[in-house]
């Protein structure tokens, strides 16, 4: 495999970054304006029936006891994973 197979590889399109486990920067909320800037990790994925409505995200906010639903374009990932065992 030559450098550039392996750098397209590991890759993530925007889309795959918004994954179980993905660690992601809350940028801002109208509902939540207080976690702005937060942390987190995905733990839960809508699945839409209609595949005009994009999918929401269940966030575990770090320090938090409990998920907070965003929408993608609340949020950032961080290119960085956490692990089922973190939550479970």
């Amino acid at each position: 495999m030559t450098a550039m197979e392996q750098t397209e590889q590991t890759e993530q399109t925007p889309e795959d970054a918004f994954h179980f486990y993905a660690e992601v920067r809350i940028t801002h909320s109208p509902r939540r304006p207080e976690l702005a800037g937060r942390l987190g990790a995905i733990l839960g994925i809508t699945e839409p029936r209609d595949p005009e409505v994009p999918p929401a995200y269940a966030v575990m906010v770090d320090d938090y006891d409990y998920t907070v639903q965003f929408e993608r374009h609340e949020l950032t990932p961080t290119g960085q994973d956490r692990k089922h065992e973190d939550y479970y």
